[in-house]
């Protein structure tokens, strides 16, 4: 973010990066529930030895009751789809919102390879993390201008 907009000592009008910093501040804040709906999902469904759960929710402020209500089927999914043989992008991508496509690249063999076939269909468009989504709105946003709104 530009911080010398809100800087000077002359007052200035600040909505714009007052919108730009409480964007940055909920994709930040969609990122940590994002990777946090990860890290539960995987340790409750697929790590082997099973971690104790009542401590990792308690570690999260959480009980043990409701720590599986903290991933949704959809993340699970996206897991499933990283570990597998033939990785479903569409999973990942709805599953983990945070990830970008190139976030993806270096995982393993398998899904290198389906990244290539997917880059080498016609009209592919890899997606961006959810903050580069946020962080492009904000842009839109000041390509607008004040007077169109």
């Amino acid at each position: 973010m530009d911080t010398q907009k809100i800087r000077g000592e002359t007052p200035q009008n600040h909505d714009e990066a007052f919108l730009q910093m409480s964007w940055a501040a909920e994709a930040a804040d969609r990122a940590t529930r994002d990777y946090r709906s990860v890290f539960n999902a995987y340790t409750h469904k697929f790590h082997q030895p099973k971690p104790p759960i009542g401590e990792l929710a308690a570690m999260q402020g959480a009980i043990t009751q409701s720590f599986a209500k903290r991933y949704t089927p959809k993340t699970v999914e996206a897991i499933e789809a990283l570990l597998s043989a033939e990785p479903n992008l569409d999973a990942i991508r709805t599953g983990i919102r945070a990830l970008g496509f190139e976030d993806l690249r270096g995982i393993s063999d398998a899904l290198d390879r389906a990244m290539n076939a997917a880059e080498s269909e016609r009209g592919f468009h890899p997606w961006l993390p959810a903050a580069d989504k946020a962080r492009a709105a904000s842009r839109a946003f000041e390509d607008v201008g004040n007077d169109e709104l």
